[in-house]
């Protein structure tokens, strides 16, 4: 006996689960959601657009790409008053100038 759709989509979300996906759901504005189509064409001149959820994805990787440049990039580093491997993620020292983590952490931040 075939499947009902109801069965059909827990099963297909029984594998994603097993392959380790995960389903997000995301709220964008008016405008964003317009900055989302124009950029998923225009990253595809002539060509059909990427889907929405292939852009993001993509986006991530790249930034993970991006960060573990970074990461490297700082680990020939030292933090200034304690002399822990950048990048530190607890220091007694926290506040102080010298401190990494009191300046130094903005180099990793996402900017706009």
């Amino acid at each position: 006996m075939p499947k009902s759709p109801a069965e059909r989509k827990a099963a297909q979300r029984a594998r994603q689960a097993a392959a380790g996906g995960k389903k997000l759901e995301l709220m964008l504005d008016s405008q964003e959601v317009q900055m989302l189509a124009q950029n998923c064409a225009a990253r595809r001149p002539g060509r059909e657009p990427y889907e929405l959820n292939e852009y993001i994805t993509m986006l991530i990787r790249k930034d993970a790409a991006e960060l573990a440049q970074q990461l490297e990039a700082l680990a020939k580093r030292q933090c200034g008053k304690c002399g822990d491997r950048l990048p530190v993620s607890a220091c007694p020292c926290q506040g102080e100038s010298a401190c990494w983590l009191t300046n130094g952490w903005h180099r990793l931040k996402l900017m706009i």
